[in-house]
């Protein structure tokens, strides 16, 4: 226990070494009481872009414009990465969704790219939260910077942002291919992801690993949000009032809409990150669908790479078998 619990804190003190400089507080003033209504999605105007060919595979970007503006150019156009097998005929479609403050897609791709270009030949899609990677505007410290923070009204209109947008994408999958659709979200990536499965069903196949549950409990109790909070506090907001501003963020909040059998939840037993307590509620609310419990911290991400490719992967291909 002690060696996965140090190895999460010399990150996180690493993470820290680059944190906001200006002050982000803003009160919080939207009406979020129609979860339905509010994270509504249509079908994007995907464009694509295939301008590599290797091994099996066409290589390019998907690209579209943000169907919630936040107002902000660079984080309204989204650019992703894709990757189509050539002979894409029923093949599944794999959405990744990467962590808070990754300024790539590496991290993913280490885990899951090769293994799936290699030995599976799905099609892949590597979604950009907003704010993060060419999405990050140029005023910005660092990637993610903007999505989660003391903007009480931005931080919950950039995960509307995230989840419509991803259902959009989705939806254009949907009407434009024949495999399923499989998302897999790490981190901040599987809480969107989570929130996502209680809104969208047309996903056949979910994985969500190292992910938070309730955003106000890992900005209070955590300390990746222990900046946030301060500067929260300084503006006399309490925990109770994070909390039910940010309520509809909340997946533990809803049910799933797609089938509980097709869910897999992948948690670390000492992630300083996001507390194992946090991740049981929305496990236990949810029914208690598939988990797998690791035995280290968030820096399993890196260090327990080739489990978590075998284990996800080896779920989502017995999911896709029995449909």
């Amino acid at each position: 226990m002690f060696f996965p619990k140090m190895i999460d804190r010399l990150a996180l003190y690493d993470l820290h070494r680059k944190r906001s400089k200006n002050k982000h507080f803003s009160a919080f003033s939207l009406d979020t009481t129609a979860r339905d209504q509010f994270y509504k999605s249509n079908i994007a105007d995907v464009s694509i872009r295939l301008n590599e060919s290797r091994k099996h595979y066409r290589i390019g970007t998907f690209s579209y414009q943000s169907l919630i503006p936040s107002g902000d150019r660079v984080n309204d156009t989204l650019k992703g990465e894709v990757f189509f097998n050539k002979n894409d005929t029923d093949k599944p479609n794999v959405i990744f969704v990467h962590g808070w403050r990754m300024d790539s897609y590496d991290r993913i791709k280490k885990i899951f790219h090769h293994r799936v270009m290699n030995d599976l030949g799905w099609n892949m899609y590597y979604f950009p939260l907003p704010y993060h990677i060419e999405r990050e505007p140029d005023y910005s410290l660092y990637s993610g910077e903007l999505m989660i923070s003391a903007n009480l009204d931005r931080t919950v209109e950039s995960t509307r942002q995230a989840v419509v947008d991803l259902r959009g994408l989705i939806h254009w999958i949907k009407e434009n291919k024949t495999g399923p659709v499989v998302i897999v979200g790490v981190s901040l990536g599987g809480w969107i992801t989570n929130l996502m499965a209680t809104l969208e069903s047309q996903i056949d196949v979910m994985v969500s690993i190292f992910y938070a549950n309730r955003l106000s409990y890992s900005i209070w109790n955590t300390i990746p949000g222990q900046f946030i909070r301060e500067e929260l506090e300084q503006h006399g907001v309490t925990y109770k009032d994070v909390v039910r501003y940010w309520n509809i963020t909340d997946p533990s909040q809803a049910t799933p809409k797609i089938n509980k059998e097709n869910i897999l939840l992948i948690s670390a037993k000492h992630d300083q990150y996001i507390h194992l307590e946090d991740a049981d509620d929305l496990w236990e609310s949810w029914g208690k669908p598939e988990r797998y419990l690791y035995n280290c911290g968030h820096a399993g991400i890196v260090l327990c790479r080739r489990k978590l490719a075998l284990d996800t992967l080896s779920f989502i291909r017995q999911k896709l078998i029995l449909r």
